[in-house]
């Protein structure tokens, strides 16, 4: 959860029933122009979440990248913590065997 969710923002709906996401909101949920949200109705309102796309067979570094966030947003804070200090711990070993 990043800080800015605990900040209330009030925008108006336009005719069109659209809204600007302000950018400190899109910043902390790292969405950007050309991303693609998910919007639902549950019963607290509206979800927006960012989809990160996963193309099957595709083993380019963006593709491995975005199966990576898009499975860690699932995870709860102190999995994710767990797995964060695991990624560092290989980075560095790789980084180690590489020099």
């Amino acid at each position: 959860m990043c800080s800015n969710q605990k900040k209330s923002v009030f925008k108006i709906l336009d005719a069109q029933g659209r809204i600007v996401i302000p950018q400190e909101i899109r910043d902390g949920a790292d969405i950007q122009k050309g991303d693609i949200v998910e919007i639902k109705n549950n019963r607290n309102g509206i979800q927006i979440s960012k989809l990160d796309i996963v193309k099957l067979n595709d083993d380019s570094m963006e593709s491995l990248r975005n199966t990576v966030i898009s499975s860690a947003r699932k995870l709860d804070r102190k999995t994710l913590l767990t797995l964060a200090k695991k990624l560092v711990d290989m980075a560095e070993r790789t980084e180690e065997f590489n020099e």
